[in-house]
């Protein structure tokens, strides 16, 4: 069973993998030309996360369709801050925990 605060340990642990030392954010604008594929891209991993989940129950496969959606959210932007090396975003945070939400939710609900 997955517990209902393995979401939040996965974000806290991708985020201290990021570091601290030379932490950039970015000052984009919450809806630029990007925001749309951070939404796209978080409701299809959670929608398809939660689907292939669904048989471990409601509660579950949501925490699973969602925790993988953030994970890969997170992981985009520790790649732009250390990889790519710009910044990370906090507003396409928000627009991935908004299609993560959205997608596990209609999956699970159409389902």
């Amino acid at each position: 069973m997955v517990s209902r605060g393995l979401h939040g340990l996965v974000a806290a642990v991708l985020l201290l993998q990021a570091g601290c030392a030379g932490f950039r954010t970015c000052n984009d604008a919450w809806l630029g030309p990007d925001k749309a594929k951070h939404f796209a891209a978080g409701f299809v991993i959670g929608a398809g996360g939660a689907l292939a989940a669904r048989d471990l129950g409601t509660e579950e496969a949501a925490a699973i369709g969602w925790t993988a959606a953030m994970a890969a959210g997170f992981g985009k932007e520790a790649y732009d801050l250390r990889l790519k090396g710009t910044c990370w975003s906090w507003r396409d945070v928000f627009w991935d925990f908004l299609g993560a939400s959205a997608g596990a939710s209609v999956a699970l609900a159409a389902d």
